[in-house]
């Protein structure tokens, strides 16, 4: 593990033996908590990323401070097996390293991965700050849409205890030791790179489209006309946003400006303006499929 840590830091964690999340906090680096089954190949597989500076294996969310190995395996304890990330802003994101993750789990299956079945094998994505929080339930929505069965934790961080120091860097000491990953996968890890910034931008669909992208789930479809239109028939699934609420409402009804917005009216007019409106305020998902005076999916009256 290569650590970055304060002195402070260093002293805290000597006497305490858990990192809060101000003490992770250090030389600008950032950190995301992933359970992905055993912490000995998810360590290993993030490890591997570019920017990456740091990978510890570690016991997450649980009701036991201090937990052992030897506890925590009697599946009692709540604690995931759980690896701490810490990353280089500059040289990866949060998203990047969500999007690894959910290629290299089995999302269908509760509390195991590979051959390791129980609780503490249970999938998570556990996060520090709101910004990371909204970047990994966006992502999980999107694949929650792909799967009929679908287990993931995404949850605020509660607790990290650091595991003991023979799970830490323990393919590395044992190159041909147990994983439940694969080749394949660690050159995932190798290849990936920062996601490319998300532009602010309109654009324009047909219903068709529209329909497409709200089968594949993952979208926020947001009706702009007035509150007696919307309750008049709307279509299933929206929220009512009327544009003259836009400047008011918008950053706690649309918290997430990455999220993928589907804007709707009859004539269009009102939705081309509200989806300006929401570039201007640095929405990067808008798509406007306003115009259509007939839905012809069928409505929710």
């Amino acid at each position: 593990m290569t650590k970055r840590w304060t002195a402070l830091a260093i002293l805290t964690v000597l006497l305490l033996g858990a990192q809060t999340f101000a003490q992770m906090e250090t030389n600008d680096m950032q950190h995301i908590y992933f359970a992905g089954g055993c912490f000995w190949g998810t360590e290993h597989l993030m490890a591997q990323v570019p920017g990456v500076v740091d990978a510890t294996s570690g016991y997450a969310n649980g009701i036991t401070q201090h937990p052992t190995y030897q506890q925590v395996v009697k599946g009692n304890t709540g604690h995931r097996e759980t690896v701490r990330v810490t990353y280089d802003p500059a040289l990866m994101d949060a998203e990047a390293l969500i999007r690894l993750f959910y290629q290299t789990i089995d999302p269908t299956v509760p509390n195991r991965q590979g051959n390791d079945v129980g609780t503490q094998y249970q999938v998570g994505i556990y996060y520090t700050d709101e910004a990371t929080g909204d970047i990994a339930q966006r992502i999980t929505e999107e694949e929650r849409a792909r799967h009929r069965e679908f287990y993931v934790e995404v949850q605020p961080l509660s607790s990290f205890w650091e595991a003991e120091d023979y799970h830490q860097d323990y393919l590395v000491k044992n190159p041909n030791g147990y994983c439940h990953l694969g080749p394949q996968q660690f050159e995932l890890a190798r290849n990936t790179v920062k996601a490319p910034a998300r532009v602010a931008e309109y654009r324009r669909i047909d219903a068709q489209t529209a329909k497409d992208m709200m089968d594949k789930g993952g979208v926020l479809i947001v009706d702009v006309r007035t509150p007696a239109e919307y309750a008049a028939d709307h279509i299933e699934g929206a929220i009512n946003l009327p544009l003259d609420r836009i400047p008011q409402d918008a950053a706690t009804m649309l918290a997430d400006k990455d999220a993928t917005i589907l804007l709707y009216c009859r004539s269009g007019a009102r939705s081309r303006t509200a989806g300006n409106a929401l570039v201007s305020m640095g929405y990067t998902g808008i798509y406007d499929f306003g115009g259509v005076m007939s839905w012809p999916f069928g409505l929710v009256k």
